[in-house]
């Protein structure tokens, strides 16, 4: 009976075999544990899920999940891999080879987003000597394919949304302005290496049991109502523009205020916050320092105008929010001098002011914002 496409019957759990993962639990991905439970169902020693789209030439075959309850079954599964499958109408198809005689497999078709694949069970030869068993095997087998192939997409979005997450992090870990993701009940979702420092300073604003709060007790009073009007804006002030909120938050000492913006992450909308998850991200607080460091890749920018090494120290003043005077002062020049400079410096930048210098400046270093080295190309 083996090989024969029986009619289907009832499905029953075929009494699994005493488990003997080779792999830790903790080190298996999704999909391997998905494959072991299908195993387990149904009884086989080993299974892999295998997309079509893998095959190159014709035989050489890259499993997308694996699982073996031990080394002779993996050995064994590796041997049938290499046989060329031929699926009945059905939908499913016996493997043999020479090179494992005491196992059979059995290979499901597997419908797949992108195109297509096959599920494929290796079983002992003594498992399917009753036909009864062979039947009740082949019962499940097509919910079994279904599984899989929706296992597989699942597994195959989760790779694609944690790639974009690692990208859309480390963006945020180069940036110099504090980001931090709040949920619509104000607690901290996420913050970046910048906004933790702010924060372990308490510099302006402080975490106190994962809720912001800034240093004056004035500023927490008009910051939590600020959270609260772009998280859930009143009625009358919704319209169809996001709306966003800057404030300045008191600082200890004589330093200037943090600035700080509210924007809405357009995850809520008033009246669904009933529903809303209070896993989601509800607003983003932006913290920035007004006397951060703006000289990051300036040198670079400054080379790439054709400014010499004096002219980019002067830009570099100016960037910095120093005058003219005080600069020509720190590069020990006259203020004579420092504007030959800067007329220099004008010509070669196509800039006429400098404050159409400095915006120029500060444009480019949008770009090239983190804690990275750069030069000229």
């Amino acid at each position: 009976m083996l090989g024969s496409d029986s009619d289907l019957a009832d499905p029953i759990l075929l009494a699994p075999r005493p488990p003997a993962a080779d792999r830790a639990p903790e080190q298996r991905d999704t999909l391997d544990r998905f494959l072991d439970g299908i195993c387990r169902t149904v009884g086989a020693l080993a299974g892999c899920l295998i997309p079509h789209d893998d095959r190159a030439m014709g035989t050489i075959i890259r499993p997308c999940g694996f699982t073996a309850r031990n080394d002779e079954a993996r050995a064994a599964l590796r041997v049938l891999l290499r046989v060329e499958v031929e699926l009945s109408r059905r939908g499913y198809g016996w493997v043999r080879d020479a090179g494992a005689p005491d196992y059979r497999g059995l290979a499901v078709e597997t419908p797949m987003q992108h195109g297509a694949g096959h599920l494929l069970l290796l079983f002992a030869r003594d498992q399917l000597e009753e036909d009864e068993v062979i039947v009740q095997v082949l019962a499940l087998a097509p919910g079994l394919g279904a599984m899989a192939g929706a296992m597989h997409e699942v597994t195959v979005d989760l790779a694609l949304a944690e790639r974009r997450h690692r990208a859309l992090a480390a963006a945020l870990r180069q940036s110099e302005c504090g980001t931090i993701l709040v949920r619509a009940d104000h607690s901290v979702l996420y913050a970046n290496p910048a906004a933790q420092t702010i924060l372990d300073e308490a510099d302006g604003m402080e975490l106190r049991r994962n809720l912001l709060r800034p240093e004056r007790y004035q500023d927490v009073v008009r910051f939590q109502a600020a959270l609260d009007a772009v998280i859930a804006p009143p009625i009358h002030a919704r319209s169809g523009r996001s709306r966003s909120l800057m404030m300045l938050l008191e600082r200890s000492g004589a330093q200037r205020p943090l600035i700080a913006v509210i924007a809405p992450t357009g995850c809520t909308s008033g009246d669904d916050l009933e529903g809303f998850d209070q896993g989601e991200a509800a607003a983003i607080v932006y913290l920035m320092r007004p006397e951060c460091r703006a000289a990051q890749g300036l040198e670079a920018i400054c080379h790439l105008h054709g400014l010499s090494p004096v002219e980019t120290q002067l830009v570099s003043h100016l960037v910095s929010g120093l005058p003219l005077g005080e600069t020509a002062a720190q590069m020990r020049i006259k203020p004579d001098t420092a504007r030959t400079y800067l007329k220099q410096v004008f010509a070669k930048t196509d800039t006429h002011r400098q404050s159409d210098l400095l915006q120029l400046m500060l444009r480019y270093q949008r770009a090239v914002r983190g804690d990275f080295h750069f030069e000229s190309a």
